[in-house]
């Protein structure tokens, strides 16, 4: 299959992250991928270091009225058999500059989709839309659409983060990534500390965003805990870090549409204590890939990550079946082979052997 895939993203956030997976392993599983993303920019550079072909033009807000005939022009002359866009300025462009060639959406935002009328011209015009999670379409993330919706998970690049021996130190350390923004939750994680022994330690590895790693070590300071956490701020490679953890924690207090640390903490073979929230219920098998907690309940997940210091069988066990469900579930190979099912589902010519869309109405319930 030829496959164009729309990433008008400023950064490379869950979004861009997402339509990238899905054009790398699509293009290493033999199909012709093209990536339109703003040219110079973050997305651009990304794909270039994946050995992805990329064009403009740039669709990003006021960028869209001229970007679309330099786009309707690229999709020409690329002739793609699917455009599957990442966000609504993609789709958008797609509805209305290649109308005529199936369009995918694929939602990987918290928000709630638009409505009115030209929200609604767009829709019909959009084939399928895609979600990561099942929760996003039992909670009606799919808005007012009234056409087929399907889900199919994000990948994680299971080579990439595999297992690794335990630290010969028999360290027990507590590993959360993510941005330092208070919706990530981190504070929990500091609380619980508080509540654990003096041998367990934490490593919170992500970039500044509301808040900065000096008001999270202040923080810890307070609670008589600065001297074990150890705030890393933003990582190029998080492979490292998660190879020092014990126990992968996700804090969330919401947001996580696509957990990608829960999923590359989980496929590095960690067990993974999780919020209970949105994507972590769908992502997290209680109790056998790892626990749950409350968001916010710190003594709770103290409780929790003391269990499995204290059964070190407990936690290899969830460890193994976390890299395992990676692996079976979340790998790029087993996700292409869902990714090619559901295509040919609109692409013409194309075999259809295992339907997986749903109609709104039955993905609803």
């Amino acid at each position: 299959m030829r496959i164009l895939v729309t990433i008008n993203c400023s950064g490379v956030d869950a979004s861009a992250d997402g339509g990238l997976a899905l054009a790398r392993m699509m293009g290493e599983g033999g199909h012709q991928v093209l990536v339109q993303a703003p040219p110079g920019g973050p997305v651009s550079a990304c794909a270039g270091e994946m050995g992805l072909d990329t064009s403009g033009p740039d669709l990003r807000k006021a960028s869209l009225v001229t970007g679309l005939f330099p786009f309707r022009r690229l999709v020409r002359r690329f002739a793609p058999d699917v455009i599957c866009a990442t966000r609504a300025d993609g789709q958008t462009a797609s509805a209305l500059a290649a109308a005529g060639f199936p369009l995918v959406r694929i939602r990987c935002d918290i928000r709630k989709p638009g409505s009115g009328r030209a929200w609604s011209i767009v829709d019909r015009r959009t084939d399928l839309v895609v979600f990561p999670s099942p929760f996003m379409a039992d909670r009606g993330y799919h808005g007012e659409r009234q056409g087929p919706v399907a889900v199919v998970p994000h990948p994680v690049d299971t080579e990439r983060f595999c297992c690794s021996p335990p630290p010969s130190t028999g360290e027990q350390v507590l590993v959360s990534l993510g941005r330092l923004s208070p919706m990530k939750g981190h504070r929990t994680l500091i609380k619980a500390l508080g509540l654990l022994p003096g041998n367990v330690t934490a490593i919170i590895a992500g970039p500044p965003s509301q808040q900065s790693k000096e008001e999270l070590m202040a923080f810890a300071d307070e609670l008589g805990v600065a001297d074990r956490l150890t705030v890393t701020g933003r990582l190029e490679d998080p492979v490292e870090i998660i190879s020092r953890g014990s126990i992968g924690v996700v804090t969330s207090l919401g947001s996580e549409v696509v957990s990608r640390a829960g999923m590359e903490m989980m496929s590095s073979g960690l067990p993974l204590l999780a919020a209970a929230t949105n994507g972590l219920l769908d992502l997290v098998k209680d109790g056998e890939t790892g626990l749950l907690h409350s968001p916010g309940n710190y003594r709770q997940l103290a409780s929790q990550a003391g269990l499995l210091f204290d059964s070190p069988s407990l936690a290899d066990r969830m460890g193994r079946k976390s890299r395992k469900m990676c692996v079976d579930e979340y790998s790029f190979a087993a996700v292409r082979r869902k990714w090619e099912d559901l295509l040919a589902f609109i692409v013409p010519g194309e075999q259809n052997p295992v339907s997986q869309v749903s109609s709104v109405k039955k993905e609803s319930r």
